[in-house]
């Protein structure tokens, strides 16, 4: 990642900050995933003012994961988890990987391994949640 621009790093590390906060006070699989978009949201934002080719692999991961949030909540009407819903830890570890996000962007540069390792954990988060991720966690290969 190359160094971001002042007013870059500070509007992603007030507004990661804030989302991750608002994520983790979230009970609600919809709010906190409306929450959650504010991490591709305001990157899509920054990128428009500074590219950079790690914000724009935050931005599509973030936005896949909410996506893929957004379809299993669907399913959660009546049908429980594997059917439906999202198994038990997975809430929290969405509060966890947004408050990595933020943590990842509050010094003066952006800890990049640590950005690396929370877009990673999205990732395997989202394929969690997906049809053959509910079969490799049901087989205990992928786990929360």
């Amino acid at each position: 990642m190359s160094s971001l621009p002042d007013q870059v790093q500070k509007r992603l590390a007030d507004e990661f900050k804030l989302a991750a906060s608002m994520v983790a006070k979230s009970s609600d699989i919809s709010e906190k995933n409306y929450y959650f978009s504010v991490f591709f949201g305001e990157t899509g934002r920054q990128l428009n003012m500074h590219w950079d080719a790690d914000l724009s692999l935050l931005h599509l991961v973030v936005q896949a994961a909410c996506q893929q949030i957004g379809g299993r909540a669907q399913l959660t009407s009546g049908a429980s988890f594997p059917l439906g819903g999202f198994p038990d830890g997975f809430l929290p570890a969405i509060d966890e990987v947004s408050n990595e996000l933020a943590t990842a962007f509050e010094g003066k540069e952006v800890d990049v391994p640590r950005l690396y390792a929370a877009i990673s954990r999205i990732a395997e988060l989202t394929y969690l949640i997906s049809g053959n991720g509910v079969y490799l966690y049901q087989k205990g290969m992928i786990g929360i």
